[in-house]
């Protein structure tokens, strides 16, 4: 297949050469019209200089007559030179298959006639023709190394970008091209780099949101396999092991449906439906979630419960949020340690009796994967995606997460928008209390 290089610089050298020979015809056609005009002229000068000498050659078969190689002189009556030559006095004859330029010039009643061979005019000329000839040639030559340098120039940025789109769809990312060129190979280059870095940060979205749903599969899987440890080992009865088997499959349910969502519309983000809820009903539940974890761990989690606790957040999120934090307290409480969770309005926290955060890395405890290359080789820790999920989901539910540390343990703070009306805090403090 021939590239897009060579066919510019076949398509520029083909119209450039097409061009050029077009220019030689008709600089050849128009130098031959003006060697002839050049000629005429020449001849007319001759016959007026002649015809004022009085020139009289020597009577012939065609009148007087006078010969050289190249030219010959006649003095002719007017009658007989009317029957012998055109009615102009400048052109073209042929005599005996030879062609002639003449000129003409009456003096009384005879005419002089001054022929010159066509030939001698070709020979004359012919310099200009080499001329002409060696013009056309450094004028092709031109249009060759024209040809070229243009179809380079125009050819490379289109050549970047196909390399560059290569790269792309190989996975990796391309650096960004140079904008340079006319405006077209400028405004190619900007489109590509936008294009480029909208899809570089979208794959990094979609792999940041896989990463997140993979973690959170794991939080309802440990809860039904706690639970289920627990049912077996008769610490829970089946109706409440059941119950919380089913909500945690749901919770599954809905996790797969994000990832099933982000197959089709490609959102790389959670759903959220906020609701009010009641952040101490959140908190009993999560305890009791990971009550069989933290036996295990010899860690003990109490509740601290406000008086009013309400909060308007999507529930399955929420206890996302706090599963999360509880797992990482647990991950980082020592043996006879304790995880407290307290609640209040529009507020959950979760504090843990372990080593705590440096200052320098509070700044930095919810971004992913920090916590995991900072402590990995020092303390128990998750995936590094836990906190990071903890925050998006937060500020996608209109709330906020904090972190405070000190070296006796470590408190993360969830903040969220209070109910909008009293009549559903009411409402929700009336079922709660039943």
């Amino acid at each position: 297949m021939i590239s897009l290089q060579t066919r510019l610089r076949l398509a520029i050298g083909g119209a450039v050469l097409v061009a050029v020979s077009v220019s030689l015809l008709v600089g050849a056609y128009l130098v031959r019209r003006s060697l002839e005009r050049a000629a005429f002229s020449g001849l007319q000068r001759q016959v007026g200089l002649l015809a004022h000498e009085d020139v009289r050659p020597a009577p012939g078969q065609f009148g007087r007559f006078l010969a050289t190689q190249d030219e010959r002189l006649s003095v002719l009556p007017k009658q007989q030179a009317r029957l012998l030559l055109p009615d102009s006095p400048t052109g073209r004859i042929a005599i005996n298959e030879r062609d002639y330029l003449y000129a003409t010039q009456d003096i009384g009643p005879d005419v002089v006639v001054l022929l010159r061979t066509a030939s001698s005019v070709r020979s004359e000329s012919k310099p200009f023709w080499v001329a002409l000839g060696a013009a056309g040639g450094i004028g092709c030559l031109l249009a060759v190394a024209l040809a070229a340098m243009l179809g380079r120039s125009i050819a490379r940025p289109v050549l970047r970008v196909a390399r560059a789109s290569r790269q792309l769809a190989e996975g990796s990312q391309p650096e960004a091209l140079p904008v340079v060129g006319a405006s077209e190979l400028r405004g190619l280059s900007e489109s590509f780099n936008t294009m480029a870095g909208q899809l570089t940060r979208a794959r990094d979205a979609e792999r940041s949101f896989l990463l997140s749903v993979s973690h959170e599969l794991k939080t309802p899987l440990t809860a039904i396999r706690g639970y289920s440890e627990a049912l077996d080992e008769g610490v829970f009865t089946p109706e409440r092991a059941v119950k919380v088997i089913r909500i945690e499959a749901a919770r599954l349910e809905r996790l797969i449906a994000d990832l099933i969502n982000l197959a089709r519309l490609d959102q790389q983000r959670f759903d959220i439906y906020p609701d009010t809820v009641d952040l101490v009903e959140i908190a009993r539940e999560s305890a009791a979630r990971h009550a069989a974890r933290a036996r295990d761990l010899g860690v003990r989690i109490q509740l601290e419960q406000g008086r009013c606790a309400s909060a308007r957040a999507d529930p399955d999120r929420l206890l996302q949020v706090v599963s999360n934090l509880i797992e990482n307290a647990l991950r980082c409480t020592p043996r006879g340690g304790t995880v407290t969770l307290a609640t209040a309005a529009g507020e959950l926290k979760v504090k843990d009796t372990g080593p705590g955060l440096a200052s320098d890395d509070i700044p930095h405890a919810f971004d992913r994967f920090f916590l995991y290359r900072r402590y990995n080789n020092e303390r128990p820790v998750g995936t590094g995606l836990g906190l990071a999920i903890v925050r998006e989901l937060a500020q996608a539910m209109g709330g906020e997460a904090r972190v405070a540390a000190s070296p006796t343990g470590t408190e993360f703070t969830i903040s969220l928008p209070l109910p909008k009306t009293r009549d559903q805090l009411d409402a929700l403090h009336a079922f709660t209390a039943s």
